[in-house]
């Protein structure tokens, strides 16, 4: 891939943290809405983004979970939890967590964790982009930081949480394995006043760990499951290693 740039994205309280890697170069830019991140990127990206992308809903004939999060779960292990159902289509745009917990019962039959429902803002976010924007679906990839990480850990899984001080070392060692700039760049992230207070360390060393992932990955990235089913925004379930 030449002249290719990776990137990862790791959503954060005030918005979205890219980090970008070229060659031996790096940057990292926070914005507060997806749509910005159009003014840094040049479409010569391939961009890994820790939220859900695709979302099941009425009429899908899928056993109440994407094939996606089945597949990581396997893959993850003892660490399994970490991978949450996403609300359906039909649950994301209800106004309380009751009705939404409501709604995917019935239209999925699971209940919603509190963990999906915080998170429903930035799901409604990425998927509105894709669906407005069709030319990023293709460059705009899921992944999740917890796989990548035990997939460069030669499969392995992580032994501390990523929110400990061990937990972010134990991620910076198995980064700079890959790419040895990877301690520096996360040190300058947490001394720049942009994020203080706007980004926490690890979806600092999250937003790292994808866009390393990904350009380890190169044109090895692929999707963790065989099915890739299409939902009604046209954006496609996927979980990419």
């Amino acid at each position: 891939m030449v002249n290719y740039r990776f990137a990862g994205i790791d959503a954060c309280k005030k918005g979205w943290l890219l980090v970008l890697l070229y060659d031996d170069l790096h940057q990292f830019i926070l914005v507060h809405h997806l749509t910005e991140l159009t003014a840094f990127l040049s479409g010569n990206e391939r961009v890994l983004v820790d939220m859900p992308v695709g979302l099941l809903s009425s009429g899908q004939k899928f056993a109440g979970s994407r094939p996606c999060d089945v597949a990581a779960r396997k893959l993850l292990g003892k660490k399994h939890s970490s991978i949450f159902n996403p609300p359906c289509m039909e649950a994301l745009h209800e106004k309380s967590y009751q009705l939404a917990s409501e709604t995917n019962f019935r239209i999925l039959g699971k209940k919603l964790s509190k963990q999906s429902w915080n998170i429903t803002p930035k799901i409604r976010e990425v998927n509105a982009f894709l669906h407005l924007n069709p030319l990023w679906r293709d460059k705009m990839l899921e992944a999740h930081p917890e796989l990548s990480f035990q997939q460069l850990n030669r499969k392995i899984p992580l032994q501390f949480s990523k929110k400990t001080r061990e937990g972010i070392k134990e991620r910076l060692g198995i980064l700079q394995v890959y790419y040895p700039a990877s301690a520096t760049l996360f040190s300058n992230m947490l001394s720049d006043p942009s994020l203080k207070g706007n980004a926490a360390a690890d979806d600092m060393v999250d937003a790292v760990c994808l866009a390393v992932f990904n350009r380890h990955r190169g044109d090895k990235l692929k999707n963790i499951s065989g099915q890739y089913p299409e939902d009604p925004l046209g954006n496609r379930m996927g979980i990419w290693v």
